[in-house]
């Protein structure tokens, strides 16, 4: 029987596309008043500058850009309303809202028009005896199909469905009153039946729509999750941002319920507190039961740390540290599988006692290095864990060691190793014996000679070092094909700027017999050499 009707003959005044098949600086239109089809090129300001044109058949204005009063923006690929009709129906066990009409999408490439027109057919069947809402479209010749439960469909439905143009525009303003009152029969007609199926009252159903999603996207898909968890709150403020980039990651990071979570074991149960509990298979206690009914999306936080953690009242103890998804103001720790690593090595009570002592970012930041940690100090942690505040320190250590592993350098093997290493009267040349001299002497001289460690072990290049009288290092050399290749002071400065150094270098480098004359960093002209030698002296 139908209850509701809901008929726009004209959805909105005009029309605008831009696509990949098109030239990007030109729009098509298809102004509403006359059918006439145009195009025009594209405003230098862009799409958001509020222009206006006028229909070249009937001379009609037509606004466009942030002045969008009376026109609408036909995505590629995408049919937009033209005609919309809903008429509700009420059944004995279920309840259909029907949506049918005439859509445009822009033509492609090649073909004599600039519009294909389709026709367009969406169901929503909300079936209380069975207690689930299913979603049929069929548009363009495609068909597709789904149930409404889980607010993360909200995302493809407010990117598909037709109810997503139901909103405050001028064009359909008119109809708001209409549409709101078809909604609102709806979900009275279908709280009230499941009542009756259910045996006692159900809250209502009313879910504010907000402006972004329209006026029915959102209390449909709320109207869909109360079928089901029909003694849970609706759902909530900040999912009004439906069909922003805001409102689509909260929905993605709200609606995180357990994988394969059973539905119907929710449906079957007296109350959706004590199926949820038996369909995640939780401890049936005051405190978990509590938390459910403060707020249903808490489930998978609460299957996360009965993961973590094996007694219950530790793992509700931990519950107020962490969030249902990362964001918003409280700074919580997210649900991270790498914390499930930590029961390989430390009990529940330590566990949470270095989630309750440390700072969020000491948390992060050994989640984060325990995620990238090798198999070889994973294994080392494995043999011989730290106590747990200290976690954060050894896995620095083992993550330095990883990036850069000590090995000994074989300066005895390649002749020009040992020529290299020489000492003159106050200055010292030498060759770092293993890597680890080699990332200090990086360190001191605030440079990259570190990371050359490799190339050295493989005898690709050789690095030499130069320290004072004092010991303290001065330059660092590198060697390669019989020649200075560099020849670094502290912050990567040429061993130019120090002309003492600079004349030690080439005094060096003859005597080990090494050519330095295509070097840069080095000043070569037989005067500065000269004074460096008279100052020496």
């Amino acid at each position: 029987m139908q209850i509701a009707q809901v008929s726009i003959p004209r959805m909105f005044e005009s029309y605008t596309a831009s696509s990949e098949d098109y030239n990007p600086d030109e729009l098509i239109f298809r102004c509403m008043h006359c059918g006439h089809d145009f195009r025009i090129l594209a405003p230098r300001g862009g799409m958001c500058a509020p222009v206006t044109t006028h229909c070249p058949q009937c001379r009609m204005p037509l606004h466009y850009g942030a002045r969008n009063s009376d026109n609408v923006w036909a995505h590629y690929n995408r049919v937009v309303p033209v005609t919309m009709f809903l008429y509700l129906h009420e059944y004995k066990d279920f309840v259909k809202l029907a949506v049918y009409g005439k859509g445009l999408s822009p033509a492609p490439r090649g073909s004599l028009e600039y519009w294909q027109e389709h026709s367009y057919k969406e169901e929503f069947r909300f079936d209380v005896k069975r207690r689930r809402t299913i979603w049929t479209q069929h548009v363009k010749g495609e068909s597709r199909q789904m149930e409404l439960c889980d607010p993360k469909v909200l995302i493809e439905l407010g990117q598909s469905s037709m109810i997503r143009y139901l909103y405050t525009h001028f064009s359909i303003a008119k109809h708001k009153s209409e549409v709101l009152n078809l909604l609102r029969l709806l979900r009275e007609t279908v709280r009230s039946k499941l009542e009756q199926r259910v045996g006692h009252k159900v809250s209502s159903f009313f879910c504010p729509a907000g402006s972004s999603a329209g006026w029915l996207l959102l209390p449909i898909g709320n109207i869909a999750y109360r079928m089901v968890f029909k003694d849970a709150s609706n759902l909530p403020a900040n999912l009004r941002e439906l069909n922003t980039i805001t409102g689509r990651n909260n929905v993605a990071q709200l609606g995180r319920f357990p994988k394969n979570t059973e539905l119907e074991v929710i449906r079957r149960a007296k109350d959706t507190v004590t199926g949820m509990i038996a369909a995640a298979d939780l401890p049936d206690t005051r405190s978990v039961r509590r938390a459910l009914t403060k707020d249903a999306f808490c489930l998978q936080r609460l299957v996360f740390l009965h993961q973590l953690f094996d007694r219950s009242d530790l793992a509700m103890q931990a519950f107020p540290l962490f969030g249902n998804y990362e964001g918003g103001e409280q700074r919580v720790y997210p649900l991270n599988d790498t914390l499930l690593q930590l029961k390989e090595f430390y009990t529940g009570a330590e566990i949470l006692r270095f989630l309750r002592r440390s700072s969020e970012h000491t948390v992060r930041d050994s989640l984060q290095m325990l995620h990238f940690l090798g198999n070889t100090s994973y294994a080392e942690l494995r043999r011989r864990p730290p106590k747990i505040r200290d976690l954060h320190d050894t896995l620095v250590a083992l993550r330095n060691k990883e990036k850069h592993p000590d090995y000994t350098f074989d300066n005895e093997t390649a002749p020009i190793r040992r020529r290299l290493a020489m000492q003159q009267d106050r200055i010292q040349f030498f060759l770092p014996e293993c890597s680890r001299v080699l990332y200090e002497a990086g360190k001191t001289l605030h440079n990259c000679v570190g990371t050359y460690a490799q190339s050295v072990r493989k005898g690709e290049t050789n690095i030499v070092l130069m320290s004072d009288d004092r010991g303290k290092l001065v330059a660092c050399i590198e060697v390669a094909d019989g020649r200075i290749k560099q020849a670094k002071l502290d912050c990567n400065q040429p061993v130019s700027k120090r002309p003492e150094v600079n004349a030690e270098i080439i005094a060096w480098a003859d005597q080990v017999g090494i050519t330095y004359s295509r070097c840069e960093d080095i000043d070569a002209r037989p005067q500065v050499t000269e004074t460096a030698a008279a100052m020496t002296a």
